[in-house]
């Protein structure tokens, strides 16, 4: 029998003005990068003590990671500081801050990165799925500042939950208005969103969207799928939304090195997924399945290399409440 619990959606917003948050851009901006990284540490270590759900959380995805990786150390405090410190790097991505990552510090693995580029110098857009597992943001800032290795400007449109942290997005609002141009709302997509999808690929540009948060509209419509030996719920919707499109679709992947969480150089990695896309009804919800299958698994494998980059928050295996 599934589990039904609170979903990340459910979860209700800390700050209850957008001072604390102000004071977070402000920081990031005047702030020299040790400090910053410092200031995290301290704001990850009250959030150990006093927020027991973050911590109990966190301890219920390293204990379940630890049935797969045996040698996995229980550290809770790990994940919450590395979780902070990206926060920070998230924003500098977002605002084009005086302290960008610098671009040589990105490392691509020799996966299937020479593919999606040589497909995007063509002309030929994709559908890219990322996750809350490390830091996809530094894909948005690369391809923002042309440094993605293509000949030309790649378009980017971004599908989110613009509305997680209303106080937090009329901050960033305020704050970076450029970061809202190319993002469309999860619980927003119309024939319009639609059309500016296609839109985006026809331009050679890629369309992303997160595999592992549900839609609070998603109104039942998940796929139930093993994940780190358990049943968990994935997208529906998100899964379906890559066949409709009828591009290739990749998994991209960014991470802050091992053991390094505050210095300053990443690790991208590029896989395209082998399911076979096909939108034809008849094909539609065995190739959904397959593809989110796929996802998962790619998803598994990272969790075991970087355990403690998870900023999944919630109970990830925990249904909501539906008919499901």
């Amino acid at each position: 029998m599934k589990k039904e619990g609170i979903q990340w959606f459910d979860k209700k917003e800390v700050a209850r003005s957008m001072f604390p948050y102000l004071l977070t851009f402000w920081c990031l901006k005047h702030f020299p990068r040790f400090l910053v990284n410092f200031i995290a540490w301290c704001v990850s270590v009250f959030y150990f003590i006093f927020d027991r759900r973050a911590r109990c959380e966190a301890i219920r995805y390293q204990k379940i990671l630890k049935k797969c990786n045996p040698n996995l150390k229980i550290r809770p405090l790990r994940q919450l500081t590395s979780f902070a410190i990206s926060l920070g790097e998230k924003i500098d991505c977002w605002t084009n801050s005086k302290n960008p990552i610098p671009f040589e510090n990105i490392c691509f693995h020799d996966d299937d990165v020479h593919e999606l580029i040589s497909q995007l110098n063509e002309k030929r857009g994709a559908f890219i799925f990322i996750s809350h597992l490390g830091n996809f943001e530094i894909l948005r800032s690369l391809a923002n500042a042309h440094k993605m290795g293509v000949q030309s400007e790649v378009a980017l449109t971004v599908i989110s939950d613009k509305e997680v942290s209303s106080n937090f997005s009329k901050t960033l609002r305020q704050i970076a208005p450029q970061f809202f141009e190319n993002t469309v709302s999860i619980d927003e997509i119309t024939p319009a969103t639609m059309e500016k999808f296609m839109d985006t690929i026809s331009r050679g540009g890629l369309v992303v969207c997160a595999g592992d948060r549900l839609s609070k509209n998603a109104s039942g419509k998940i796929v139930a799928q093993d994940f780190l030996g358990k049943s968990a719920p994935f997208s529906y919707g998100a899964f379906l939304l890559a066949l409709l499109l009828e591009v290739p679709v990749y998994f991209i992947f960014g991470f802050k090195k091992k053991n390094l969480f505050f210095s300053r150089k990443f690790e991208m990695y590029v896989k395209k997924a082998r399911t076979e896309i096909s939108a034809s009804r008849k094909k539609r919800e065995v190739c959904i399945r397959n593809l989110c299958a796929e996802y998962a698994r790619t998803l598994e494998d990272f969790c075991k290399m970087y355990p403690y980059q998870w900023y999944n928050f919630f109970d990830f295996w925990a249904f909501p409440n539906s008919e499901n």
